[in-house]
């Protein structure tokens, strides 16, 4: 059964939450700030993390900080604040998704389901396993991918996005495309998502004087290629 650890100061919303998600069949243990959740983390890891961003003690940005050192599981951030600065700021700080208040209970169920179907899918043996584009490897039993012996720290999202590009090079995908293949058919939020995701892709790729690199194919979307520039 997949372990689920969610952290929100209000209590009210930590019920409603672990009711849902622990009727959906997961186990779910709730925290009232981010830096119990983390403790809690540390002494036995979970499968996912949902967390709500201002809290006392840790907010949720700090927590996926602290968490982004060490394991790469999907982390979901939940706020009252809809303004894409906060979305931005979660997505550059590794989270995988972000969840409105008031909370569609539908909605995040689905993103839970899918998040957890996509990870399991990468855990079936495949003929290839290993993807190579110019120095970088994407090992598809371990999850890891390497630019030559350095090991790309990288989130469930982007590692199924590098996936996704390195086993269709040159072919180009558009943003809807890449939310449909990476996110899910029923994925809620708009497509800048793809955007903030790929730039901080990059900006590791870059780090690590990755060779091959993500493209922008203008007006429609991205790849990677045969060519070491982003166009």
């Amino acid at each position: 059964m997949k372990k689920i650890y969610v952290a929100d100061d209000d209590k009210n919303i930590c019920e409603l939450l672990e009711s849902h998600i622990a009727n959906a069949g997961y186990d779910v243990k709730v925290f009232y700030n981010g830096k119990s959740l983390l403790d809690a983390f540390l002494d036995e890891p979970c499968d996912m993390i949902i967390t709500d961003i201002v809290m006392p003690q840790m907010s949720g940005y700090d927590l996926c900080k602290q968490i982004r050192k060490i394991s790469s599981i999907p982390i979901f951030m939940i706020s009252a604040n809809n303004d894409e600065i906060d979305r931005v700021l979660g997505l550059e700080l590794g989270s995988d998704d972000y969840i409105s208040k008031p909370i569609s209970f539908r909605e995040l169920l689905i993103k839970i389901k899918n998040t957890f179907s996509r990870l399991q899918s990468y855990e079936k043996p495949d003929k290839q396993n290993i993807i190579f584009c110019e120095g970088l490897s994407l090992n598809l039993d371990s999850r890891e991918v390497f630019i030559g012996d350095t090991l790309l720290a990288t989130t469930a999202k982007e590692f199924e996005l590098l996936n996704l590009f390195l086993s269709n090079q040159n072919h180009a995908f558009s943003r809807e495309q890449i939310i449909e293949s990476v996110w899910g058919y029923d994925y809620y939020g708009d497509t800048r998502q793809v955007d903030h995701i790929i730039k901080r892709l990059r900006k590791k790729m870059l780090e690590l004087n990755s060779v091959c690199r993500i493209q922008t194919v203008w007006g429609f979307g991205y790849k990677i290629g045969d060519t070491n520039e982003e166009k």
